[in-house]
């Protein structure tokens, strides 16, 4: 008896600990809005965003009826959700937002000696 008992709690505390889910630390997004291009979708980087005060309810959360309804795997706001056209106080704007993530990880390779991708405009804006 003790042994069944002992063992469902475990098996309570096997889902308390591994059935909770961290963010990843970055997510590939892709936006609509700007022209289609060949690069690879950029990297949404949580840590950054959360230091910057984006709460996770911002992207994550819908509510119906004071309920949440959002689960792990349903889509999450875009990046124009909150990156528009235009720079907004201290937000970027969608276009220096993709160039500042491409170029900054860019740069910091180059820092340290490392292969890296283009860091001038005409590296990935070539004319026709």
């Amino acid at each position: 008896m003790y042994g069944l008992v002992f063992f469902v709690i475990l098996i309570l505390l096997a889902v308390q600990v591994f059935g909770r889910t961290e963010p990843n630390p970055e997510t590939l997004l892709q936006s609509r809005k700007l022209k289609p291009l060949t690069k690879a979708p950029v990297s949404f980087s949580h840590s950054t965003h959360e230091a910057a005060g984006v709460e996770c309810l911002k992207c994550h959360h819908e509510y119906t009826g004071g309920r949440n309804q959002w689960r792990p795997g349903m889509p999450v706001q875009s990046c124009e959700a909150c990156h528009t056209l235009e720079t907004v106080g201290r937000r970027l704007d969608l276009k220096n937002a993709f160039h500042h993530q491409c170029k900054g990880c860019h740069l910091k390779l180059r820092q340290h000696s490392r292969a890296a991708g283009p860091i001038r405009c005409q590296d990935c804006h070539r004319v026709p």
